[in-house]
């Protein structure tokens, strides 16, 4: 499907702030790729820079202002309300940035897959093996890419750009990630990510112009904001991983010592059977923790049974390790199960997040 056969209206929106005579060329170069639906969000760019927005509006843009600065996040929610309110016929939407990074074909191109995936997010990502980017955009894009691949289990490339595509069942859902300035695209991927969202990538242009000199992205403060973003659903969950493994190692070492004499001999049933009550109540605190605090869902119906057999398999792994630890190399049964559970914590933590719970995010 092309951009000229699409029912319904293919909408541009670019978050501004302070910008200069660039974007109004940008905006000229769109048209001429019959992108006329245009959405302009001046945020909070002051008064000596009104001129623009004024000439742009004259030109047939849509503006919206912010009286003060709010933020990127901010800014792109406010004209996704706008776009869901105002516009009946929607084909897909386009944010694009106003700093000439972006190039008009780009723009057109991810627009027309858009079309042809109007239940996913199309982002428009930067080959940065290519020479001439600045060194802060290219530091910060590959720790994140790193990271978010780690954390989250998708290969992403460019985590930072800002020439993304989805069609109009997602805009209530933009609307309600988390997040105000930079940090709102990364939690985008994420919360994408975690919801079954499918993510499909082009690539595009790489433009930086002046070394990017016009942009607006705080080195030290932006940067924090966004790596509070990216890691803190993995602290979560590290913080509930730790609540239920001191119930667990607490409970277990107790029994290991307490069935002792009850079972005698019989170390590989009294292992097993340590192991499970342990593993019982520290599953409980886990998971309800994991449902509130760490994943925040509140149907947990399908989760529910994926996790207590993600347990079980679990439980039967940490046990027989824990017998061949002590039995072929007579280690304490209280340090191999540490041991153990320290290197079955990765293998929980990715199936919970790939199959427990994104799983059931994927069939609502």
């Amino acid at each position: 499907m092309t951009l000229g056969e699409q029912k319904g209206e293919t909408i541009i929106l670019i978050p501004s702030l302070e910008p200069d005579e660039r974007l109004l060329l940008y905006v000229q170069q769109l048209r001429e790729y019959g992108l006329n639906n245009i959405v302009i969000l001046d945020d909070g760019s002051g008064e000596e820079f009104q001129w623009i927005f004024r000439e742009l509006s004259e030109k047939g843009c849509i503006l919206l202002r912010h009286m003060e600065n709010q933020g990127k996040g901010s800014a792109l929610k406010t004209g996704f309300h706008y776009i869901e309110r105002h516009f009946h016929e929607i084909a897909c939407v386009v944010t694009a940035d106003s700093d000439g990074q972006h190039a008009a074909e780009d723009v057109y191109r991810i627009a027309e897959e858009a079309l042809l995936r109007p239940e996913a997010l199309i982002l428009g990502v930067r080959n940065f093996s290519e020479g001439g980017i600045p060194p802060k955009s290219l530091l910060g894009n590959r720790v994140t890419s790193v990271m978010f691949a780690m954390l989250y289990g998708k290969r992403l490339t460019d985590t930072q750009t800002g020439l993304r595509a989805f069609g109009p069942q997602l805009l209530a859902f933009m609307q309600g990630v988390n997040g105000s300035r930079f940090e709102y695209e990364l939690q985008m991927l994420i919360s994408c990510v975690q919801s079954g969202v499918p993510i499909h990538t082009l690539p595009i242009q790489v433009i930086y112009e002046n070394r990017n000199a016009g942009t607006h992205f705080k080195p030290l403060r932006d940067s924090a904001r966004v790596m509070r973003v990216l890691v803190s659903s993995f602290v979560r969950f590290i913080s509930s991983s730790l609540a239920g493994s001191v119930v667990d190692l607490g409970l277990a070492w107790l029994l290991l010592d307490l069935l002792k004499p009850v079972l005698g001999e019989q170390d590989y049933i009294r292992i097993l059977l340590a192991t499970t009550i342990a593993r019982v109540f520290s599953i409980l605190v886990n998971y309800l923790l994991n449902k509130h605090f760490v994943f925040r869902q509140e149907d947990s119906r399908g989760s529910l049974w994926r996790y207590l057999t993600l347990c079980a398999f679990v439980i039967l792994i940490s046990s027989t390790g824990v017998y061949f630890f002590h039995t072929l190399f007579l280690m304490s049964e209280k340090i191999a199960k540490l041991i153990c559970d320290a290197m079955l914590f990765l293998l929980s933590f990715q199936m919970q997040r790939r199959w427990v719970f994104a799983a059931r995010r994927q069939r609502s």
